[in-house]
C-alpha cells in the first residue's frame, strides 16, 4: 500500500513541478509593480490594510504575472496576508493542475506541496532584516522605526536576494529603510534581473529641493551597485517599482539618464496611477493635489534590448468595504501598474 500510495504522488509531483530548460526564441515576461499602501496600522488604523490585503489577494489583476514588485508593504500582518494569499492561491492551481486525481486527501497535498518548490518565490521585505537576503548594502540600520516597505515575488526560481538601503532621505522617509530588492531569477533556463523599489516620497517634511535631490542620489547609487554586479550584457534588466517621479517631466528625464534606462514603449490603460480625481483613497489624502503617473517597469539600456515594453495602468475598484462607516471600492491609492515585455530569450 505504501509503495502504490507513492507511486500517483511522484506523478503528480512531476507533473507539476515547473521544467526550466532554456529554448531559444520569441518571450514575453509580464511584470507588475503595486503600491498597496499598507501603511502601519498603528499610526494610520482606519484604511482597512488586511481587508483590502486580502481583497487585493483575491483578485485577478494580481494572478498570471511572472513578477510582482509590491511596495509600501510597511505593516506586517496585511503584507503577511497577501503573501500567504499568492501562496495558497498557486498551491491551489498546482494541485488541481493533476487531472489523474478529481480530489486529493489533505496528507497528500501537504505531501506534494512539500515536494514542490516555493510558489511564487519570494523575497523579504526591504529594510525589515537581513536574515534571508544573500546581501544587504547601502546604508541599512538596526535602529530604523520603520522597514522599507518593497518585496518582490516570481513564479519562476529566484536564484539570488538581495538588499540596498538608500543613504539619504527626508520628511517622514527618514524613519524608514527606503532601498531597492534585487533578485535574479531563472526564467526558462536564462537569467534575468529584476530590482524593485520605492524611492523618495515628496513630503511637506523635505525643504525645498531636498526629496529631488534625494532621488537623484539614490539613482546615482542604484546604477553604481548595477554596474559593479558586472551582469552580462546579454541578460534582460528590469526595475520596476514607485519611483515617485512624475512622467514627462524633466525629473524624469533625469531618471532615465541617471539609470541609463529605456521608458515603456508603449502606454496604456488608465493616464494616472495616483490619480486624486477617481481613486477614494488618494482623494481623501489630498483632495487638491493633482493626479500623477509615477509607477513604472524600465529596462536597462546597458543590457539586453527589448523588443517592445508595453505597460499598462489599470484603474480598477474593488469589492466594497465599510470603515468607519464610510464605504469604499479601492485596492490602494495606486493603481497597479503592469508591464509586458518582449524579447529573445
Amino acid at each position: 500500500m505504501k509503495f502504490s500510495a507513492i507511486l500517483p504522488l511522484a506523478a503528480i509531483a512531476t507533473a507539476v513541478i515547473p521544467s526550466f530548460a532554456a529554448a531559444a526564441g520569441n518571450a514575453t515576461i509580464s511584470v507588475l509593480t503595486n503600491n498597496v499602501y499598507f501603511l502601519s496600522e498603528i499610526l494610520y488604523p482606519n484604511w482597512g490594510q488586511r481587508t483590502r490585503a486580502q481583497l487585493i489577494a483575491n483578485s485577478d489583476y494580481i494572478k498570471n504575472h511572472d513578477v510582482i514588485v509590491l511596495q509600501e508593504c510597511f505593516d506586517n500582518d496585511p503584507c503577511n496576508v497577501l503573501r500567504d494569499g499568492l501562496r495558497s492561491q498557486c498551491r491551489f492551481i498546482a494541485i488541481q493542475s493533476s487531472t489523474k486525481f478529481a480530489v486529493l486527501p489533505d496528507h497528500m497535498e501537504v505531501l506534494i506541496v512539500q515536494f514542490m518548490p516555493p510558489d511564487p518565490y519570494q523575497t523579504p521585505t526591504v529594510g525589515q532584516t537581513k536574515s534571508g537576503w544573500d546581501s544587504t548594502s547601502g546604508s541599512y540600520s538596526t535602529t530604523a522605526p520603520e522597514n522599507g516597505g518593497t518585496l518582490i515575488l516570481s513564479k519562476w526560481p529566484i536564484t539570488q536576494k538581495h538588499q540596498f538601503v538608500y543613504k539619504n532621505a527626508c520628511g517622514a522617509d527618514w524613519f524608514s529603510n527606503k532601498g531597492f530588492a534585487y533578485v535574479t531569477i531563472n526564467y526558462r533556463g536564462a537569467n534575468v534581473h529584476v530590482f524593485g523599489t520605492h524611492m523618495q516620497s515628496d513630503d511637506k517634511g523635505c525643504s525645498a529641493g531636498q526629496a529631488a535631490q534625494c532621488r537623484a542620489d539614490a539613482l546615482n547609487a542604484w546604477r553604481s551597485y548595477i554596474d559593479g554586479r558586472n551582469i552580462p550584457a546579454n541578460e534582460l534588466v528590469i526595475m520596476a517599482g514607485d519611483f515617485n517621479i512624475k512622467r514627462d517631466t524633466a525629473e524624469f528625464n533625469s531618471l532615465l539618464t541617471r539609470l541609463n534606462a529605456n521608458q515603456p514603449s508603449t502606454y496604456n490603460g488608465h493616464p494616472w496611477t495616483w490619480d486624486t480625481a477617481t481613486n477614494e483613497i488618494a482623494h481623501y489624502n489630498y483632495p487638491n493635489d493633482p493626479s500623477e503617473y509615477i509607477d513604472f517597469v524600465l529596462t536597462d539600456k546597458k543590457h539586453k534590448a527589448v523588443k517592445s515594453a508595453v505597460q499598462t495602468t489599470h484603474k480598477l475598484n474593488s469589492p466594497e468595504y465599510v470603515l468607519k462607516g464610510v464605504a469604499y471600492h479601492e485596492y490602494s491609492d495606486h493603481y497597479p501598474v503592469q508591464t509586458v515585455i518582449e524579447f529573445d530569450l
